[in-house]
């Protein structure tokens, strides 16, 4: 199995760089990147299925208190769809991902 990471979703990585670089340091940044990483390792052996999203086909994995993976697999493919911050307004997220 293969991953993809959307353009919004590449948007959102970038974002949370220049913020966790202008706020806080690298090695807060390197272990966001961890977590990420072993995130998508996890949801790549699809034997965990996460949360629905809302009201959506997409899941939702708690990558961080701050963070939240929106997701969904396809034929063989894990999609990430977005990387929401979760202290934003919800229903600004929500159409974020339905759009």
């Amino acid at each position: 199995m293969r991953y993809e990471v959307s353009e919004k979703a590449q948007e959102d990585l970038l974002n949370i760089e220049s913020y966790l670089l202008e706020e806080w340091n690298i090695d807060v940044l390197i272990d966001f990147f961890h977590k990420f990483q072993k995130a998508i390792d996890i949801l790549l052996i699809k034997k965990v299925i996460f949360q629905k999203y809302e009201d959506t086909h997409f899941y939702k994995f708690i990558l961080t208190k701050h963070n939240t993976v929106i997701y969904s697999y396809g034929d063989d493919v894990l999609y990430i769809h977005r990387i929401l911050q979760n202290f934003q307004d919800p229903d600004e997220n929500y159409k974020s991902v339905t759009t």
